[in-house]
């Protein structure tokens, strides 16, 4: 009885070890895709990566006002980044990737009129995440800059999780500021 267990215990994990990639195939995976997304973001028209790096940093100079918990700053600052989505020259894209942007544009004007209408904080901070959904979703298909973005997650938000992105490595948390500012993790380097 005993042999027939170890047994089966051991044809269970040849089956998993057969049927799941190795490390070595994960790592060539995920080269191919960064290859990949490097070569979309050539393709880009250079005019449009500079607008869209202008953008991040807008989302960037509303991210750390949130962490700072200062709403008129925060108020002010998705004004800015509102304002910069019309800066982008979009014109220049293919259908496709035009629609997609617009969409993306669209989401981020609205949530930031929203934000900017709000005068508490934790109010700024519910539109702050579907901002920063479409931010992520940005990043993800246009991939327009030379530099690393974290893409960075809270469990601790609502009854949930919420993301955001940040230059820096080390968690700045907009959702709690300085009530939980290092609350969160590094999903992954985009």
């Amino acid at each position: 009885m005993r042999l027939q267990s170890l047994i089966l215990f051991l044809l269970g994990i040849l089956v998993m070890a057969a049927c799941g990639p190795t490390e070595e195939e994960q790592t060539q995976q995920q080269q191919r895709q960064m290859e990949l997304q490097q070569q979309q973001a050539s393709d880009l028209p250079y005019n449009f990566r500079m607008e869209m790096d202008s953008v991040l940093t807008r989302y960037f100079d509303l991210k750390n006002a949130l962490v700072d918990s200062d709403s008129e700053q925060g108020a002010e600052k998705a004004e800015q980044l509102s304002a910069e989505t019309y800066n982008v020259m979009d014109e220049v894209l293919e259908a496709e990737n035009r629609g997609l942007w617009l969409g993306i544009a669209q989401v981020i004007r609205t949530e930031t009129a929203n934000l900017a209408g709000e005068s508490d904080v934790d109010d700024q901070r519910f539109y702050f995440e579907r901002i920063s959904n479409a931010m992520i979703q940005m990043v993800e298909s246009f991939n327009p800059v030379g530099y690393t973005i974290y893409h960075q997650s809270c469990p601790m938000v609502r009854d949930g999780s919420a993301d955001w992105l940040s230059r820096e490595e080390q968690i700045r948390n907009p959702y709690h500021g300085d009530r939980m500012m290092n609350c969160g993790e590094i999903i992954r380097q985009l």
